[in-house]
């Protein structure tokens, strides 16, 4: 919560949104120093998200455990009556804060019962908190429906059609964990399809290919909120997601480092002609990340992976080389030397970088006071 607001007011400073000068005074305004009960109130959405999780996990395991114990009427309507009143819940609570807002609309400032209303609809809320216990509820349902029924349907399905049933959950909540819940049943769908048809499509889809695969989707996935959130439009607060985001791009070059890596120890590269694609794919989809966010939109966390992941591909290539060589204990020790001398010069080109996001933040700040 305390890194979505802080995100959230760096990208309106880059969007233009908010005047230089005045950014200082809006990171203290939305985000002021921790008290008491900001505490408070970290903990207690903690346990309430912790709280909703454990009751989803204690429903589906007491399901597992009096299996034979219970009938299907009883199965189903334990878990529909908690899924309804997960519902229900939501509309209640929701309902109320749109009241509490209506009622203090005239009575307050504008500007802060917006952004109140805003955090209290799509951030991390009591009426969210439903939403997330009734996704929870709706996967437990499609797999009773299948364990029940044994409609003979693959795995990956399961994951797939849940995925798609709460999409217009997430979508209403916009909100980090819902999100995300679906970017990793997408992911576990793909890899159970993968899975299951991988003698049928052998041919069209090796292992390094299906990784290549995996790295392109959550890098579809990230550009995907990362524009969309950008964009000036109505539901441009449903897609505000840092945690998706940060996910997603992990996820992304986690996949394309393996990628490199498998190439470098497995591959020939005088018979295979595949290794000039998959480098070139590799080099082109980093040097976008790196310039994207060098340039057009200043951020640390993707040129850190960036440099790891280059980091890790060069360490690779030389101990390939070196492992070859008779000399092992030399070759170890060149590896080790070369480790320390890229993470020391990646962490001081890093503050460095930081230094200059702060000093143009400043210049523009000074500029906007002298006119």
């Amino acid at each position: 919560m305390m890194t979505q607001k802080r995100s959230t007011i760096w990208h309106w400073f880059l969007d233009g949104k908010i005047a230089p000068a005045n950014l200082k005074a809006a990171m203290l305004e939305v985000y002021p120093h921790p008290n008491a009960k900001n505490w408070q109130l970290l903990i207690a959405n903690i346990l309430l998200y912790l709280g909703v999780l454990l009751f989803g996990a204690g429903v589906i395991f007491f399901m597992a455990f009096n299996w034979d114990a219970l009938s299907h009427l009883n199965k189903f309507a334990i878990v529909e009556t908690i899924f309804a009143l997960f519902i229900g819940g939501f509309y209640l609570t929701n309902r109320a804060q749109k009241k509490q807002y209506l009622q203090q609309k005239s009575q307050h400032d504008q500007y802060h019962l917006q952004a109140q209303h805003n955090q209290q609809t799509y951030g991390w809320s009591l009426a969210n908190a439903m939403l997330l216990g009734a996704s929870i509820m709706l996967g437990a349902l499609l797999a009773l429906v299948g364990q029940t029924y044994q409609t003979g349907a693959d795995p990956w399905q399961l994951f797939a059609i849940w995925a798609v049933l709460i999409l217009p959950f997430a979508y209403i909540a916009g909100f980090d964990l819902l999100w995300l819940l679906v970017v990793v049943l997408l992911n576990i769908s793909l890899g159970l399809y993968l899975q299951s048809f991988a003698s049928v499509f052998s041919f069209l889809l090796e292992d390094i290919q299906q990784i290549a695969l995996f790295g392109l989707v959550n890098l579809v996935i990230h550009l995907l909120f990362t524009l969309t959130k950008r964009w000036q439009w109505r539901g441009q607060l449903h897609f505000h997601c840092p945690m998706v985001e940060a996910t997603s791009l992990l996820a992304s070059l986690s996949a394309f480092t393996w990628l490199i890596v498998w190439i470098i120890f497995d591959f020939s590269y005088d018979s295979s002609e595949q290794v000039i694609y998959y480098a070139l794919l590799y080099l082109a989809i980093l040097t976008s990340i790196f310039a994207w966010y060098r340039y057009r939109s200043p951020s640390l966390y993707p040129l850190t992976l960036v440099l790891t992941s280059i980091s890790t591909a060069i360490v690779s290539l030389l101990s390939r080389e070196l492992f070859d060589s008779h000399d092992t204990i030399g070759g170890f020790f060149l590896i080790a030397m070369v480790v320390i001398g890229l993470t020391s010069g990646s962490l001081y080109w890093l503050k460095q970088l930081q230094k200059e996001f702060a000093q143009t933040a400043t210049l523009n700040s000074e500029e906007a006071a002298h006119e």
